[in-house]
């Protein structure tokens, strides 16, 4: 049920006070997650929602990448290519880790140590997107050597990814006391982080000074208890919200504040499972016709993004306007269903998550417009670290299908979404092994009309051989309080030295 509707029919949403703290109201910014990362402070972990949010207010990354494409110095000030497998690094000077342990070349180089040799950095989710970086070499204090195993085009863009943790406080803590006490040098250090949220204050060294003294984020699982929560003043700000909590929030003299999260949200299905309907590939093109999504995005989203048809969403490089989403036509997908032995239909499961904006409308949606063709699909609804662990092949999938966004966040680039849909990625939920080549080719051409082409030839074939239920790009949704000033969130980072209270 919408948010709005619930608010409509006036059902109350309670909540237990006692979960906001009483801190100054002049310099703490309060805050209102739908959840945090499955492994807390580990920085080489999620660059979802749920984690890149928190996360970038202790660590920075050694670039950036803005929502046009742009990249901008943070913790690396200059990189050149040396030839077409090195790349030379230079390093901001002035800068320290939260336990006064300078940042330079050494901590670096521990960096890109443990990216590849550390057991559990190895296998982090940023491991898959600096694969390319095999090793570095200290020409300086403050300037390395990296060295790719191929030719990596976009390495600027990753290094975006890269977060540094202090090897030294790793080491001593180990990886599950580094995931409670995080040691960056972002603008902001851990005080407390539990189950229920987090608790930050100002690094009295950082390099980009903070405005706000202190920062307390706070789960609240459910967009209508945020939403409660922003209006009745006890959080400036409420993360990741819906369509329908719009009116609500600026009902209650806040905010809205919309910004691109540079992804797609799709119903990726099972296409390698045995005995599954959904390995047919006419069956997976009759889903994708039988799913209503103009519609969706017109009544549901407000019209405030587009549909979608292609791995890329049309932020990234990669993203074709040629390649257009499937339309909707409920008598072609019966016909390909019946082609594919199922004129009834057919049941099946899809697994998935709902606490994040509109998951919950779209795989309901969806799932009303596959019953009008015949396929019975029951939503299995899971929590986050579950959906984590069964990414990640630590728990078995149970059904046909999960949702799951296709994300360019944060290089802008398709490469970004092969590496977790593609054979790239050691789960293998989306694997063409006649694409690997393409695929490869694709990552490593440094031409940028060739790599283009490679480009286009892999967003084909997905769009044909349709793994997914594509449906829209997703806008991120946030609710501020107007005591709230500098607010943004740019390619998922919110601006966290930049942001005050009243």
């Amino acid at each position: 049920m919408r948010l709005s509707k619930l608010f409509a029919a006036g059902v109350a949403v309670l909540f237990s006070t006692s979960i906001f703290s009483a801190s100054n109201a002049a310099d703490t910014l309060k805050v209102a997650h739908y959840d945090q990362p499955a492994q807390m402070g580990m920085p080489y972990g999620t660059f979802g929602a749920n984690g890149a949010y928190q996360l970038y207010a202790i660590f920075d990354g050694l670039t950036f990448v803005d929502d046009d494409k742009k990249v901008y110095p943070l913790l690396a000030t200059e990189w050149k290519l040396k030839d077409a497998n090195t790349w030379i690094v230079k390093l901001r000077k002035g800068v320290t880790f939260h336990n006064g342990v300078p940042w330079n070349a050494d901590a670096m180089l521990g960096n890109v140590d443990a990216i590849n040799n550390d057991p559990v950095v190895s296998k982090q989710q940023a491991r898959r997107q600096l694969a390319t970086i095999v090793s570095g070499k200290k020409i300086d204090d403050y300037t390395v050597e990296l060295t790719t195993k191929v030719p990596d085009p976009v390495l600027p863009k990753r290094l975006h990814i890269m977060r540094p943790h202090e090897p030294k406080a790793w080491a001593d803590l180990g990886p599950k006391g580094y995931a409670r006490e995080p040691v960056g040098t972002g603008s902001y250090k851990i005080v407390k982080w539990g189950n229920d949220g987090l608790k930050m204050t100002a690094y009295e060294n950082a390099w980009r000074k903070p405005k706000t003294k202190n920062v307390e984020i706070t789960i609240i699982p459910e967009i209508a208890t945020r939403v409660q929560a922003l209006n009745s003043g006890q959080v400036h700000i409420a993360w990741a919200l819906d369509t329908g909590a719009m009116p609500i929030v600026e009902a209650g003299g806040n905010k809205v504040v919309v910004s691109r999260r540079h992804d797609t949200l799709n119903l990726i299905l099972h296409h390698r499972k045995e005995g599954s309907p959904v390995k047919d590939v006419r069956v997976r093109r009759a889903l994708n016709y039988a799913y209503d999504k103009e519609t969706f995005v017109k009544e549901v989203m407000g019209g405030m993004t587009k549909t979608n048809g292609q791995p890329a969403d049309s932020s990234a490089t990669g993203y074709f306007p040629d390649i257009k989403p499937y339309p909707y036509d409920p008598a072609k997908a019966k016909k390909l269903l019946a082609e594919a032995g199922y004129p009834n239909g057919f049941d099946m499961k899809i697994e998935m998550v709902v606490a994040s904006g509109e998951f919950g409308d779209t795989f309901q949606a969806m799932a009303a417009d596959f019953k009008k063709v015949g396929v019975n699909a029951e939503l299995v609804v899971l929590t986050i670290p579950i959906f984590v662990k069964k990414i990640l092949k630590q728990q078995p999938w149970e059904g046909d299908a999960f949702t799951m966004m296709f994300e360019s966040h944060p290089i802008a680039d398709l490469t970004r979404v092969m590496a977790t849909h593609s054979c790239n990625f050691f789960a293998k939920h989306i694997c063409f092994e006649e694409m690997k080549e393409t695929i490869a080719a694709m990552d490593s051409e440094f031409d940028p009309e060739k790599r283009l082409k490679l480009m286009k030839k892999v967003a084909q074939f997905y769009h044909d051989q349709a793994p997914v239920v594509f449906s829209h790009e997703r806008p991120a949704i946030d609710g501020v309080s107007p005591k709230v000033k500098g607010y943004k969130l740019v390619n998922r980072v919110p601006n966290w030295h930049q942001i005050s209270v009243d």
